[in-house]
């Protein structure tokens, strides 16, 4: 039914928009170009080049480059009414992609320049191939101060964000409602029922991500689906996956106060509800900000598809709460869950610190022992609090600490800021991950991570930006006689050094 009135309401618009037929030349002719000329690249250097027993995940050293951009288009509104494009390409660079490891075994390298190039269907990876994609085209009415939008776009809330990080950016397909007619508060409304990763062409369904667990990806059509013949009399990928509905109120009636409460529905996996304040004071030449956020998942399906306990969900086969294919039971079962549910919460703190051209940060975050947050749409739980580089901290029964200095040096280098920070992750050895997420594949202990960013406006050159990012990860061994699982092996993938240093270079420039 929502699908057809996304449809319905496009098709009303397209109407009206074409009725105008008088006035659809100056609305073409005022609209407004966005373009921006992008080059990255990753080098990834592993501690330990052979300490791995997985043998799809070839872990050598490795680097990609790409190059690529954006062309967006806006129509000038006509009535209230405008519509946008939004087209991106990029382009692997070979003198500067190594491109060798891991194609003999059909996999991708175990990198994150693999998100630079082409991607897909599902986890297969052409690593260094280029691709391009039409990724926005919508259609938007604003009127007072609301603005209503239907089609491709980009979407940001605390659960779904573009994350460009990469060379082309996620965006949804959907539908989306922002209001400030309120005095100091902004209500959003958004809904969601196709998803465009990075390095992918294809608009799939919500469950069609890397983040998304594997049992829900096997339980739903996916590309990801691991079998498409039914195993021990199970089909996979037999249902379509639902859409997903946010809704959100921001508010600033108490000048130093802002508040906000957001809500994500699922339907039959998972609901989340995530409240978050910010108290700003002030004194001189210094602002001291405190923040507080607190996620609250509550399982309506999710747990009987993944059964995290006792691994008995034939879904999912090949995952990492897994059955096998002939119905044994999972490698991973009873390795600490509380129960075959994903209810749990996380909660964080947070106090940034402003002076001048400096601002300091430090933070605290716990994820409850009750099951892993499922974040699928990169919108990070702990973001803007513990999370650094990675996906690294909401998983069960996870402490995360960060301290963050930036500074603007400006005044010395005109266009220059840096920044450089430190994370600790203290993870529970014994809850496994039910989705893809940074080294947490392969049973890691503690994480601590170190991150040193810069960032470049050249001042003779307008609109033309560089950026490094160093990272530093050291991620703490389990060995299989560590493991609560008696009969775990070496081969389950405990043991392996998964510590890496790796170096990300962009240059943008705008027009």
């Amino acid at each position: 039914m929502i699908k057809l009135s996304i449809a319905t309401a496009l098709m009303l618009a397209t109407a009206i928009f074409t009725y105008a037929a008088d006035d659809l030349e100056s609305a073409f002719k005022d609209g407004k170009f966005d373009g921006r000329l992008r080059a990255q690249y990753f080098n990834t250097n592993w501690i330990d080049n052979d300490g791995w027993a997985v043998p799809n995940k070839p872990n050598l050293d490795s680097q990609g480059m790409a190059i690529g951009g954006s062309l967006i288009y806006k129509t000038a509104p006509l009535h209230g009414l405008s519509a946008g494009v939004g087209f991106y390409i990029t382009h692997g660079v070979n003198f500067f992609t190594d491109d060798t490891n891991g194609d003999t075994k059909g996999y991708a390298k175990n990198t994150t320049a693999s998100d630079l190039f082409a991607r897909g269907p599902g986890a297969a990876t052409n690593f260094g191939a280029g691709y391009s994609v039409l990724a926005q085209s919508y259609l938007q009415y604003d009127i007072a101060k609301t603005s209503i939008k239907g089609g491709r776009f980009l979407m940001s809330n605390p659960w779904i964000t573009p994350n460009d990080t990469k060379m082309i950016p996620i965006a949804i397909q959907g539908a989306q409602v922002i209001s400030n007619d309120l005095a100091n508060t902004t209500i959003q409304l958004d809904y969601a029922d196709r998803i465009k990763e990075r390095g992918m062409t294809y608009f799939g369904s919500m469950a069609d991500t890397g983040d998304t667990p594997d049992a829900i990806k096997n339980y739903y059509k996916t590309h990801y689906t691991a079998y498409t013949t039914p195993v021990d009399g199970i089909n996979y990928g037999v249902d379509e996956t639902p859409g997903v509905t946010i809704i959100g109120i921001k508010n600033k009636s108490i000048d130093p106060l802002e508040i906000q409460a957001w809500g994500m529905h699922w339907q039959n996996i998972i609901d989340q509800g995530m409240l978050e304040a910010n108290y700003a004071i002030k004194a001189g030449d210094t602002v001291i900000t405190l923040g507080v956020r607190y996620m609250q998942q509550f399982d309506t399906g999710a747990g009987d598809i993944i059964t995290p306990k006792d691994g008995s969900s034939i879904y999912a086969s090949g995952a990492v709460t897994a059955t096998n294919t002939t119905g044994g039971t999972s490698k991973v079962q009873l390795k600490g869950d509380n129960d075959n549910s994903v209810n749990t919460y996380m909660y964080a703190t947070r106090a940034v610190v402003n002076y001048k051209a400096a601002r300091f940060l430090v933070a605290y975050s716990h994820t409850d022992g009750g099951g892993d947050l499922i974040a699928p749409w990169r919108g990070f739980p702990t973001d803007g609090y513990t999370r650094s580089m990675t996906i690294t901290d909401w998983n069960a029964n996870t402490k995360a600490y960060k301290a963050e200095l930036n500074y603007d040096f400006n005044s010395m280098v005109s266009g220059l800021s840096a920044l450089i920070s430190y994370s600790y992750y203290n993870r529970d050895p014994s809850k496994v991950g039910y989705q893809g997420s940074t080294d947490r594949y392969y049973n890691n202990g503690d994480t601590h991570q170190w991150n040193i960013d810069a960032k470049y406006k050249v001042p003779t050159i307008k609109k033309l930006e560089l950026k490094v990012r160093y990272m530093i990860q050291d991620n703490q061994i389990i060995l299989a006689s560590q493991s609560p699982n008696a009969g775990a092996t070496a081969s389950e993938d405990y043991g392996n050094d998964t510590s890496n240093r790796e170096l990300r270079l962009e240059a943008n420039y705008y027009f």
